[in-house]
């Protein structure tokens, strides 16, 4: 399409602005997590120039182009991650999370039949603070005010990663054999149970919630 090469230029340009905002932000969420021994990783990433290009250009259904102005719409641009031991810390990591950013958009996402078996993380929409910006992001006037992050268990991130590496989505027209299906659900039914178990025993064990989250049940 004539404007994807200028899509990828512009965002191109960026680039480098987002890295050091992610760096930045990184920073930030370390700050506002700390004392949460239960927390495995905190990382941010810019969206990869050929992935944007590629969301940027999704039509819906209908045939429309899903955004019409990509370059500041979409909130991945800049997305950070948290990574959690136990189930358990989900809520208060991601309360501190709200309490500290201020979130102007929070999802739960799961599965919605109650036998299906498969993507599970908390999803945050943040403003991003403008003394984190980068003198590049603060000049360009198209970048989005937004970013996203998303705050999973080990077992969650476990699952997740490697079913988007597959390119498989359940529900989805995929070149996927039925045992080859029954084979992930086999193994998104293995993670979840195992997630709920290995959080079950922390509790009876007494080692949660996460002692970074003073007051919360």
């Amino acid at each position: 399409m004539d404007d994807e090469p200028m899509l990828l230029r512009t965002y191109e340009t960026r680039f480098a602005s987002a890295e050091e905002l992610c760096r930045a932000l990184t920073r930030r969420v370390r700050e506002a997590l700390d004392g949460f021994v239960h927390v495995d990783r905190i990382s941010f990433r810019p969206k990869a120039p050929a992935s944007f290009v590629t969301k940027a250009l999704s039509t819906k259904p209908t045939g429309e182009r899903r955004y019409d102005d990509p370059l500041r719409q979409i909130e991945d641009q800049v997305a950070g991650r948290v990574i959690v031991f136990f189930r358990d810390d989900l809520r208060p990591v991601t309360e501190r999370l709200r309490s500290e950013l201020g979130p102007i958009e929070a999802i739960r996402r799961e599965p919605v039949g109650d036998a299906e078996f498969g993507y599970e993380s908390e999803h945050l929409i943040f403003v991003i603070p403008n003394h984190l910006k980068p003198t590049g992001w603060i000049n360009d006037e198209t970048t989005p005010i937004t970013f996203e992050m998303q705050v999973r268990t080990l077992f969650m991130h476990a699952w997740a990663e490697p079913q988007h590496d597959l390119g498989y989505k359940p529900g989805v027209d995929v070149c996927v054999h039925r045992e080859q299906r029954r084979s992930l659900a086999w193994l998104a039914a293995s993670a979840w149970g195992a997630d709920r178990i290995l959080s079950e025993v922390a509790r009876e064990l007494g080692v949660t919630v996460d002692a970074g989250a003073s007051g919360a049940s």
